[in-house]
């Protein structure tokens, strides 16, 4: 049953993510930033843009994990005190507005 709540919300949330990152109905510039390795296991790098300033990572249930500030292309930062499973990664930009979030999985 627990696994079903947690499979249902994970669902929920990614349609509302997907819409909202779909919202302003394509008149604005592609964000192209992404997150990798996918799937990680010690680390994870971020290809970013200019704006990006934060990386936020919350677990499926929605807590926040950890927050990484000061965003560095192709800087390495560590995620090997999480447990494997599941996570969001929120990118946030100079405004503090919410860029992209993507899901990875940490082995």
């Amino acid at each position: 049953m627990k696994q079903f709540i947690l499979v249902t919300f994970f669902a929920f949330t990614s349609l509302a993510l997907f819409g909202q990152s779909n919202a302003d109905g394509g008149g604005s510039a592609a964000v192209k930033v992404s997150v990798y390795p996918n799937p990680a296991t010690n680390f994870i790098s971020i290809n970013k843009d200019e704006n990006v300033s934060d990386i936020a990572i919350f677990n499926l249930v929605g807590r926040k994990l950890k927050t990484f500030q000061n965003i560095e292309k192709d800087e390495h930062y560590d995620v090997s005190d999480l447990p494997v499973g599941m996570y969001l990664i929120q990118v946030i930009d100079n405004n503090k507005k919410i860029l992209t979030t993507q899901r990875i999985s940490k082995r």
